[in-house]
């Protein structure tokens, strides 16, 4: 049984499913397309990520020699991120991987997560920072922002005084540093970074423009679903920390991935599932998986809000379940 959080499945609430049995039958229709078999996937995946790490070009540093390509990751300690590094770490060996944390608090617990896959995996180049707090440079474009004479353009830097715009631009701007800084990177040591985004999120539109998860060199978990991801990092065999927390971004305290979409990850997945691969009319959807109508216009009005920042992606892993027509 795949985890979301730190509640068990048939534990959780879910209150967009007036039938919860509705809800998990879907969510094995979406396992139903590996025919269950994660560690099968697994091996799919690291095959796909070794022949795109292949093609990439050796470049001569400044001394004139050739440098080995790195393949960068922007690892938040959070599933998604993980499963991407372990997949990595196995298709092109660890010492070609580069998982980057960039905290945007100080106290800021994708640090210790994400130190948990580093040292699993042995990531422990003594000459690499794996480590990059993004937290002064947020600080300073507020104080920049905020010192313009732009009447109705100022950030409140007080936490509890901040409107929803405020945390908004603040999340967007701390997630476009994060691409900045890995492709800054990745310019020097001949890299190329990874996407870690997943399907609910991409219809959903829920990323920054040219920010995280959407700005990358190769996508790997864009034709998966959450439930897809959780039963991979079980096989890959990722600590129980980091399957069990819940999906977070770190931008704010307590912040969760959950209470900003306002649905459960696998009521998310189902949805998406239904609606853009499977291409269900809403009718069907409602009276059929008793899934409540509002939830089913919010999806839809999210994904046409979000249409643009689709028509910015970058070549992906394509498992041949997204058929010609459907969402793309």
């Amino acid at each position: 049984m795949a985890f979301s959080g730190v509640i068990p499945m048939e534990r959780k609430g879910y209150s967009h499913f007036r039938d919860k049995e509705c809800l998990f039958k879907v969510l094995e229709e979406i396992k139903a397309r590996v025919n269950h078999d994660y560690s099968n996937l697994a091996i799919m995946l690291c095959k796909e990520i070794k022949e795109y790490y292949r093609q990439i070009p050796k470049k001569a540093d400044e001394s004139g020699k050739k440098v080995k390509p790195k393949l960068l990751v922007g690892l938040s300690g959070g599933v998604d991120s993980s499963v991407v590094v372990y997949l990595a770490a196995k298709a092109v060996g660890v010492e070609n991987v580069v998982a980057i944390t960039m905290p945007a608090r100080g106290n800021d617990k994708s640090v210790h997560f994400s130190n948990l896959v580093r040292e699993k995996l042995g990531m422990n180049d003594q000459s690499v920072q794996y480590v990059i707090p993004i937290s002064e440079i947020v600080r300073k474009e507020i104080e920049t922002i905020n010192s313009l004479r732009w009447k109705g353009i100022a950030i409140n830097a007080v936490r509890k005084r901040q409107t929803d715009m405020d945390r908004m631009r603040i999340g967007n701007f701390a997630s476009r540093a994060r691409i900045a800084i890995l492709y800054d990177i990745a310019r020097k040591v001949n890299g190329k970074v990874l996407g870690t985004g997943n399907r609910p999120e991409f219809v959903q539109g829920y990323a920054a423009k040219y920010g995280t998860p959407i700005s990358f060199d190769f996508g790997i978990l864009d034709e998966l679903y959450k439930t897809d991801i959780y039963e991979l990092a079980t096989v890959l065999n990722l600590p129980e920390e980091i399957i069990n927390k819940t999906p977070s971004t770190g931008y704010f305290p307590g912040q969760t991935h959950e209470e900003e979409l306002g649905a459960t990850c696998e009521e998310q997945d189902a949805l998406a599932f239904l609606l853009f691969e499977k291409r269900k009319g809403i009718d069907e959807i409602v009276k059929k998986y008793k899934i409540k109508k509002a939830f089913v216009k919010t999806m839809l009005k999210r994904y046409e809000r979000s249409k643009e920042k689709r028509m910015l992606r970058q070549p992906h892993i394509k498992l041949g379940f997204i058929e010609d027509g459907n969402v793309q």
